[in-house]
């Protein structure tokens, strides 16, 4: 179950700190979205690659890049948004990369991902390290296609790992992750190692066999970390951010703490200072609680059909969309306690609307797997639709949660 680990009085060394939800994202970035929460860091805000084209990393100090599609991230964000996610760095900002956001930096002579090559850095996990029998096997599972080559993965769940270079917590110098297609990268001059692959747990799950296992990971690199100008890049293969490991979001929090000062910010308000009260916001919080029940009664009855979609290179079960309705309604609970809402609108329906749209391609999925039809479209439209009004919501949330806790503090 998740840690209750939490900082208190957050707001004093609080940064402005960017969630990168756009073009290539997973799910997985409602995780950063759950420790960041739990440990008391409100002054969030979501991206996209139309953001970062436009210079949406201007206020923040922090960008968190999680799992997903690499190649659709990079071609999302070309070789425009490599250069703002440069000067981003070298300005004095932080990168934290986890999974598809540990490879996009690294080298690779790849379209799109060729835009970036921040970091000189060689992978264990890609075929041309394995023998012709190796290659074979592969080929036919945990593996993604990588040019000529591919990218292929040996475990899954927890792994061991050793902190080195001083990055212990408590002089404790193991910790046990989730590796979930993260990198295994080999030595190099051009990073700071911050932890190793040491060894296999009872939770690991292995796709081949232990020997094979054992020489992709052990002893090569899992975090670390390579100074750009005046700011950071920290990138890791497991994903420290899954919100049931606490010792990793305790680890990853305070890495964001004390590397979050090399960009100048405020602690003033960011919310809008016009808060909806009264009956409004109740009637308001009202029919998004019962659009959003409609929502997760029939994503709940998609789940009884075996049925997926491969959205990028990504599988999509009815599950992984439901994540993202939680994420909303363990959220309305606390607005609804509270006096005054931050929604930042023009329109305050508009929230509401966006809803709307989202169960009415959800009825349509339904409809299209009772009947046995392809669904395929209306998925990938549903998981934009997904990741923009879930987006919009939390933006909703930390502002008010932000703008509750300056007032209690002032």
């Amino acid at each position: 179950m998740p840690s209750s680990i939490s900082y208190r009085n957050q707001t004093s060394f609080d940064p402005p700190i960017g969630i990168y939800m756009g073009r290539g994202a997973s799910h997985s970035w409602l995780w950063f979205v759950e420790i960041l929460d739990r440990m008391g860091f409100y002054h969030v805000h979501f991206v996209d690659e139309k953001d970062i084209l436009s210079g949406g990393l201007e206020p923040i100090n922090v960008l968190l890049m999680s799992g997903g599609d690499t190649f659709a991230i990079a071609e999302g964000l070309g070789a425009e948004g490599s250069d703002q996610l440069r000067r981003f760095i070298e300005g004095g900002g932080v990168y934290i990369g986890t999974c598809a956001g540990a490879y996009l930096p690294l080298r690779s002579s790849m379209d799109f991902l060729n835009q970036f090559n921040f970091i000189n850095v060689k992978i264990s996990n890609i075929s041309r390290r394995l023998s012709e029998s190796e290659r074979y096997s592969f080929k036919r599972f945990a593996c993604s296609p990588y040019g000529c080559d591919f990218v292929f993965h040996v475990v899954r769940e927890d792994v061991l790992l050793e902190m080195v270079n001083g990055y212990q917590k408590d002089g404790k110098k193991e910790i046990i992750a989730p590796l979930y297609g993260g990198p295994s990268m080999l030595p190099s001059e051009d990073i700071e190692p911050i932890a190793t692959y040491k060894g296999f747990t009872r939770k690991t799950k292995f796709f081949v066999k232990e020997e094979l296992a054992e020489k992709t990971l052990i002893g090569n690199i899992a975090v670390a970390k390579k100074s750009m100008g005046k700011g950071h890049l920290f990138i890791f293969g497991p994903h420290f951010e899954h919100p049931h490991y606490p010792a990793c979001n305790l680890f990853l929090t305070e890495l964001i703490r004390k590397n979050q000062n090399g960009r100048p910010h405020t602690t003033q308000k960011d919310f809008s200072g016009n808060p909806i009260k009264g009956e409004v916001v109740r009637e308001l919080l009202k029919d998004l609680k019962r659009e959003l029940s409609n929502a997760r009664i029939i994503t709940s009855g998609m789940s009884d059909f075996s049925v997926r979609w491969l959205i990028g290179n990504k599988y999509y079960e009815p599950e992984k969309f439901r994540v993202f309705l939680e994420a909303i309604w363990n959220r309305l609970k606390y607005l609804e306690s509270g006096k005054e809402v931050d929604f930042d609108l023009k329109d305050p329906t508009e929230i509401f609307s966006q809803l709307k749209g989202m169960t009415h391609l959800l009825r349509q999925m339904k409809k299209g797997i009772d009947r046995g039809e392809a669904t395929h479209g209306l998925a990938e439209d549903l998981f934009l639709n997904l990741k923009q009004v879930t987006s919009d919501f939390l933006a909703i949330y930390f502002r008010t949660k932000r703008m509750e806790s300056i007032r209690a503090q002032a």
